[in-house]
């Protein structure tokens, strides 16, 4: 049995070579080699195949690989947002999403500089940002003011107008992250009519894969500066200024910088003669206000005023435009001295002792501390508080961070809650808002008659420890 097994081999072996060979014999070879009974896997077409042995596979030709070109340019077609017509507030809106765009490059935006880049680290927009691209016509010479801070943006974006489309295109403007988000605003410089820019959405990330994607809402408006000492409305221009007492309802006035109510000016002197600026060292970013010193039970206005002897003027109208924070009696905001809280204040169920008018505390957060303040409420009022550095801002600190919630008396379960609100300096202070027709916060709206404790913690990072609060300044205001 040897003997024949090593020649059954033998004849399988030459009949292989033969057929690798290209043997000229087999060129209608059935797919069986002569000598076994093993079935040829190299051929299923009757030519010859065999590639020499009986465990030979099937060979599938596969095609050349293909070229995929470059990747889709976003300058390529860019939608006009020119031809759009403007909403009822003078805005363009537009939604969409940055989820299909390519890794291209639009803009030279990194790194940061005065004048070029608006990006810190190489993981700006740049190739990296997924960008978006819309080109604008002007109607009119004036300026664009584009945003994408917006409830509908889901996503930390970067927003950049460009003169040209291109990788290196230097922006005419450029925005990373606002004061108080990580969404984007910008305006430009003054652009003539006709002149034609675009205007680049993208996500902002530190690795090529790892920019930001989502949903934004994009507000372009074409506005032209009002002239300082001009009526204004909320959300115009002014040149070289803002608008100062505007109210839904109401103009204000545009107000050079350094003039009462009006941005400070970066290099002294700061502001005009009779007011000082609330920031102790403004700048193009956080400047401060332009405000007069009044004393404390004087009149005061948070857009124009600052109280002597670390009063406080209280800082919120509600929402359907009324003035929640005015006095009872008067119907004006006046300087009030703030109440310290007192410990222990730490529980909904044990807060501290009750006020029933617009009262502001001073208080302190130390790491794993909640500070829980009582308000007696009439039946059919509402409740606004606010957490803030008590200039209408939100300096507290590095990484302060605050969470308001509402309770109804000796209850644990918050009827009310709010993390962060949109404030300048940043937007990690807290504000809950049951005032007007349309309240923001519903809970807090209408309250039954009673005492509600109002508590304040720190937020806590999903590592590590909430940060300490020196001092923070909480506002309780009751509408009726």
């Amino acid at each position: 049995m040897i003997s024949n097994t090593r020649g059954w081999l033998a004849l399988a072996l030459t009949s292989g070579l033969l057929a690798a060979c290209g043997d000229s014999t087999n060129n209608n070879n059935n797919g069986t080699d002569a000598g076994t009974p093993t079935t040829d896997m190299g051929s299923t077409d009757g030519a010859t195949g065999d590639t020499g042995t009986a465990t030979d596979r099937p060979v599938t030709d596969r095609p050349a690989p293909r070229d995929s070109g470059p990747p889709p340019n976003p300058c390529a077609s860019p939608t006009d947002l020119s031809t759009m017509t403007p909403g009822s507030d003078g805005a363009i809106h537009v939604m969409a999403d940055n989820n299909s765009a390519p890794q291209a490059a639009v803009g030279n935006i990194v790194p940061r500089t005065a004048t070029a880049g608006c990006v810190g680290t190489m993981g700006g927009m740049g190739a990296k940002g997924f960008p978006v691209v819309y080109r604008y016509t002007m109607h009119s010479a004036g300026v664009l003011s584009l945003s994408t801070v917006s409830d509908n943006t889901d996503f930390d974006t970067v927003l950049a107008v460009l003169s040209t489309c291109s990788a290196t295109a230097q922006p005419l403007a450029c925005s990373d992250d606002t004061a108080s988000s990580t969404q984007s605003s910008l305006t430009t410089a003054t652009l003539m009519a006709g002149q034609t820019v675009y205007i680049v959405v993208g996500g902002w990330g530190t690795t090529s894969k790892g920019a930001a994607q989502g949903n934004y809402e994009l507000t372009l408006r074409e506005q032209t500066p009002i002239a300082v000492g001009m009526p204004c409305h909320t959300g115009d221009l002014c040149t070289g200024s803002i608008c100062v007492g505007a109210t839904a309802t109401n103009a204000g006035t545009c107000v050079a910088d350094g003039g009462l109510g009006g941005n400070c000016r970066t290099t002294a002197p700061f502001c005009d003669t009779g007011t000082s600026c609330s920031a102790s060292m403004p700048t193009a970013a956080a400047p401060g206000s332009c405000l007069r010193a009044v004393d404390i039970g004087a009149a005061c206005s948070p857009s124009t005023t600052t109280c002597n002897m670390n009063g406080v003027c209280p800082t919120f109208a509600s929402a359907s435009g009324g003035d929640a924070g005015a006095d009872a009696g008067t119907g004006s905001r006046v300087c009030t001295a703030p109440v310290a809280e007192t410990e222990p204040n730490n529980s909904p169920t044990m807060p501290q002792a009750a006020i029933s008018a617009t009262t502001t505390f001073v208080a302190a957060l130390p790491t794993g501390d909640t500070d829980c303040f009582a308000v007696t409420v009439p039946a059919g009022a509402s409740l606004y508080a606010e957490t803030s550095d008590a200039r209408g801002t939100c300096s507290l600190g590095m990484g302060a961070d605050t969470i308001l919630n509402v309770y109804a008396a000796g209850n644990t379960m918050a009827i009310a809650t709010n993390d962060d609100a949109a404030m300048p300096a940043n937007g990690l202070c807290s504000r809950i808002d049951g005032t007007g027709a349309t309240p923001v916060d519903m809970g807090a709206h209408a309250l039954a008659a009673g005492t509600y404790a109002v508590c304040v913690t720190a937020f806590a990072p999903m590592s590590g420890s909430p940060a300490a609060i020196a001092q923070y300044f909480l506002t309780i205001g009751i509408a009726r």
